[in-house]
């Protein structure tokens, strides 16, 4: 009865269709083809319910809670998938694997004058040229080191006030190694003292000083260090980066901690799951 009530509402045009379908349908089962065709009609459903057009990363903005959060970076546009990536950053360093194979990172670094630019969520030193690390036979020079707080990564699912990440890149590759330390509270920090009072306040505002530093002062002494494979932190979250994250840490107060995370306030992104990838550690 209702298969009849419906084949009354059909148009002629689409009683046609229906007739044309059953044919197509008794075609395919007559040659023992109906379970191929239903097979290719599951895989275009599936094809069609994963293709997500995502628009131009053009204008749009990410943030570190609500629907721009970081659970939604991969979503936002075209250029953000890998934030979706199995070989992600930060991570909860655990279970490290000692490794006497690993080199001492060799750091040749140059005195760099001042030039800070708050990029909104975060506080960044852009540094002089020339100054470069050795990490697995390869080159990659410094270019800037910005601020996180609280710091990103984690040590057994402990967090530090701050962590300051310094990004080289190799020029060949355009791979990146970045050097992660760890700021806990204690004493007053010589370096940071001679920039707290001149950070800028607004996105894009910048400041030039006649102080002169080198990274190496933004560094302990003793460089063990951990090193996996991972990503950039922010979007575009792009999978190029050998991280090192110096198991020691620098000290600052914490009225110093506080005067960045005023300007950048909450900008640590979860840390993300090892999918399988391995933590080495190196003893200095």
């Amino acid at each position: 009865m209702i298969l009849q009530r419906l084949l009354i509402q059909l148009t002629g045009a689409q009683l046609s269709n229906l007739l044309n379908i059953t044919k197509e349908m008794n075609f395919l089962a007559k040659h023992s083809l109906l379970p191929f065709f239903g097979f290719v009609l599951v895989l275009t459903a599936v094809s069609c319910k994963d293709d997500k057009t995502l628009p131009s990363c053009e204008g749009v903005t990410y943030e570190y809670e609500g629907a721009d959060g970081p659970e939604h970076w991969s979503e936002l546009c075209v250029d953000y998938v890998d934030c979706g990536g199995k070989v992600q950053s930060p991570v909860d360093i655990t279970n490290a694997v000692d490794d006497a194979s690993l080199a001492a990172v060799a750091r040749t670094y140059s005195n760099s004058g001042t030039h800070i630019v708050n990029k909104g969520h975060t506080i960044q030193f852009n540094y002089d040229g020339g100054s470069t690390i050795v990490v697995n036979g390869e080159s990659y020079e410094l270019l800037q080191f910005h601020t996180h707080t609280h710091s990103e990564h984690t040590v057994g699912g402990v967090s530090a006030p701050m962590e300051i990440h310094f990004v080289h890149k190799n020029a060949t590759t355009g791979k990146l190694a970045v050097i992660g330390v760890f700021v806990e509270e204690g004493a007053e920090n010589p370096i940071l003292k001679h920039f707290v009072d001149h950070l800028p306040a607004t996105k894009d505002a910048t400041y030039e000083g006649a102080v002169s530093f080198t990274a190496q002062d933004l560094m302990p002494s003793d460089l063990s260090y951990y090193t996996y494979a991972g990503s950039l932190t922010t979007p575009p979250c792009s999978e190029i980066v050998t991280w090192i994250v110096l198991e020691h840490h620098i000290e600052a107060t914490e009225e110093q901690i506080h005067a960045f995370e005023a300007l950048e306030h909450e900008n640590a992104r979860p840390v993300q799951a090892l999918e399988g990838r391995t933590i080495k550690h190196h003893k200095a």
